[in-house]
């Protein structure tokens, strides 16, 4: 079996719209969907988002609309392409949103935190679970003794861990940013807050939900694609949104299309793609996602070094709203060291002499644990991201990158 690349010509591009078209009509007439419905296209600037919206508008154009989440933390580029798209494609403009966080919501977070971290509080999960931690509101305690050189290493000038938090409880002008403070830390694999908060929310507030309260029927067509992990190979193509069941659908137009096809949709209706793409990017969403590979993360260091410096910034002052950094920024015996003895978590004991491993944690770090990193910075992921596997030897090929030429990993260049 011939292993080479497919090359995919005008006329295959026509047959996949052909039965994109097909398909839905099928699929408007079992779930009885009337044909004055709305499609609104969940945009992002990124390659099949875009393929998604020029097929939409070529079959069903004035019934199409877009919308773009801005989370404040993509890329430029990304967010003026999403702003012109319209221009290539001949629809109407997206609809670009997002999430303010106002006042009011650190108001509360502010209230909440002066409540709650003058108490100890027993860790009720992970490996630390069952260790009591102290109040964060004293200094008069050992902890809080403990604390101040903590707050000499930071290089701040506060009384308390409490007094620290409140200092960065206001509003930053930056969405991601201010919601990170809010919840204490970054998002992370486990806790993808920012999706929901800064994506999927304020695009269903702004954008779906008025026309639902309008008596509309909505089908949201989004441009995921199988081939892009095991999750999303199991979605279904067509589906009631729970969220509004009567009168929300989903669709999934590309879902069975490879990157090849998503591109030569581009070509064969003369769309420019995002010009990350042509910059090393093989995806244009957050600059970066805290989800991103090793790759991404050197990438980006080489590319868009002004990326990190911003999110070094932001760690400066999230690691302030973390009542877990503050707990074990003075150092705390390591769980991991304790499991060798047997015993209950949480279990106060004599060490008669042991010493005992340490954990301290300065970070709520941006990009998470990363290698063998012990809750790293910024700073520090960038270097394990230059090396190669294994994270001991730099990497030849990420320390030669040449920054000023064309770099696609889908043969954009050639």
């Amino acid at each position: 079996m011939n292993e080479a690349a497919i090359i995919i010509v005008p006329t295959d591009i026509s047959k996949k719209i052909r039965e994109i078209e097909e398909s839905y009509n099928r699929y408007i007439n079992e779930f009885r969907i009337p044909n004055d419905h709305k499609i609104i296209v969940n945009y992002s600037a990124g390659k099949d988002s875009t393929a998604t919206l020029a097929v939409a508008h070529t079959l069903f154009g004035k019934q199409v609309h877009a919308v773009m989440a801005d989370t404040d933390n993509e890329h430029n580029l990304t967010v003026e392409f999403a702003r012109s798209i319209h221009e290539q494609i001949g629809c109407s403009p997206v609809q670009v949103v997002k999430r303010i966080y106002t006042e009011e919501d650190f108001a509360k977070r502010r209230i909440y935190l002066q409540k709650n971290w003058s108490k100890r509080q027993m860790i009720r999960m992970g490996a630390y679970r069952g260790i009591v931690m102290p109040s964060l509101a004293r200094s008069d305690t050992k902890f809080g003794q403990a604390w101040k050189r903590t707050a000499e290493r930071w290089g701040i000038e506060f009384e308390t861990a409490l007094d620290a938090a409140l200092s960065v409880m206001h509003p930053s002008g930056n969405s991601f940013l201010d919601c990170s403070l809010l919840h204490g830390k970054f998002p992370m694999l486990r806790d993808r807050f920012c999706t929901d908060e800064l994506k999927i929310q304020i695009a269903f507030d702004a954008a779906i939900k008025p026309l639902l309260d309008a008596g509309d029927v909505i089908v949201q067509w989004s441009g995921v694609r199988a081939d892009e992990s095991s999750k999303r190979a199991g979605y279904e193509r067509f589906s009631r949104d729970m969220r509004d069941a009567d009168f929300l659908y989903n669709f999934l137009p590309l879902h069975k299309w490879t990157a090849e096809d998503v591109f030569a949709v581009h070509k064969y209706f003369g769309i420019k793609p995002n010009p990350l793409y042509m910059q090393g990017a093989s995806r244009v969403g957050c600059m970066n996602c805290v989800l991103c590979n090793k790759e991404e993360i050197a990438e980006t260091a080489a590319r868009w070094p002004e990326h990190i410096k911003k999110h070094k910034q932001w760690e400066l002052k999230v690691r302030l709203a973390s009542r877990w950094v503050h707990w074990m920024s003075v150092g705390e015996i390591s769980q991991r060291w304790m499991k060798q003895f047997n015993l209950p978590l949480g279990r106060n004991i004599q060490l008669f002499g042991l010493k005992p491993d340490v954990q301290h944690i300065d970070w709520s770090g941006f990009y998470g644990p990363r290698g063998d990193l012990n809750s790293p910075g910024v700073y520090e992921v960038v270097e394990w991201a230059k090396t190669g596997r294994g994270g001991k030897v730099y990497d030849l090929v990420k320390a030669s990158l040449d920054i000023e030429v064309c770099s696609s990993r889908y043969g954009l260049c050639e």
